[in-house]
């Protein structure tokens, strides 16, 4: 089914509802992780401690989360000795087309716990920094750049996208990556990849265009990215857009790390270049515009100099 035709109402409606598994799973692991608070005698720990606590149980949900879509992956692929990019559904099957095409220095913005990094062993890629605020993901990050020979091409960043944590990061590698912005505020990356984090950055109009900044003259912004729901478009649904609001009132942000679901990430990313004359080229394409979770994805690319 394309990604663009909606499914019939029962597959639609239940559609809906698969936000609220994931939120479900996320919330039973911030529960778990206050109760072990409690049980460790730090009674008031949920109160006082509340942003650990989220960061501790968000890790440990991602973990659970993405190994078990990987072993999904894995056991669909084994099954019928496809590519792996063939087996891909949903979302998923946007990001390898995209992210095969990365080359150069990359700065991979929010990686969790590496999913994607098998799609990231290209040659024509010399180094990769995953910018990875949550540290719990870190451990699983750096075995999987191992597992996938790229422990020597990729470095673990403890910081978010923002340029004031950003940067003081890049610098603590000892790589010299940073010096070019440092002494001109010149770009340092050819290749940035956003999949899936925009929806949880802060003041995400400030980061998209602090990382335009960070692109090198005719670099290129990769991006897959879950968005608000086009409601007022032939392609929109309003029922899913009156789902994102009631995930949102529900505390989706607070269990899912800060993630919004209702975002116009793409306005936000065609805005990030004005203040330089625009991207020289923009190629965005929408889908799943009937779900409350649609996306965007393609390439922007920075005018060269």
């Amino acid at each position: 089914m394309s990604s663009d035709a909606p499914p019939p109402f029962g597959e639609w409606f239940l559609n809906l509802l698969e936000p609220a598994q994931l939120m479900a799973m996320a919330m039973s692991y911030y529960f778990q992780v206050c109760t072990e608070a409690v049980k460790s005698g730090q009674v008031l720990a949920p109160i006082t401690q509340t942003s650990r606590l989220r960061d501790e149980a968000f890790g440990r949900f991602w973990i659970a989360f993405s190994t078990n879509r990987e072993e999904e992956n894995s056991t669909a692929t084994s099954a019928s000795n496809e590519p792996e990019e063939a087996e891909l559904t949903g979302s998923s099957a946007l990001i390898p087309p995209l992210l095969k095409t990365a080359s150069g220095i990359v700065l991979d913005i929010g990686p969790g716990t590496g999913t994607q990094m098998p799609l990231l062993r290209s040659p024509a890629i010399t180094a990769i920094y995953g910018a990875e605020p949550c540290i719990g993901l870190h451990k699983e990050l750096r075995a999987k750049a191992l597992a996938e020979g790229l422990g020597s091409k990729y470095h673990v960043l403890h910081c978010g996208a923002a340029s004031s944590e950003l940067i003081p990061a890049l610098e603590a590698t000892g790589t010299g990556v940073a010096d070019a912005h440092n002494a001109n505020g010149g770009g340092v990356f050819d290749t940035i990849l956003c999949v899936r984090v925009l929806c949880s950055v802060p003041e995400m109009e400030r980061t998209t265009r602090e990382l335009y900044s960070l692109l090198k003259p005719g670099g290129r912004l990769l991006v897959t990215e879950h968005v608000v729901n086009p409601w007022r478009t032939a392609k929109g649904s309003f029922g899913a857009r009156v789902a994102q609001a009631i995930y949102q009132l529900l505390g989706w942000s607070f269990f899912i790390g800060d993630c919004c679901m209702d975002r116009d990430t793409e306005g936000a990313l065609r805005r990030a270049a004005d203040g330089d004359g625009g991207w020289e080229s923009v190629q965005l394409e929408r889908a799943f515009g009937w779900s409350p979770l649609p996306y965007i994805s393609g390439v922007l690319v920075k005018r060269g100099g």
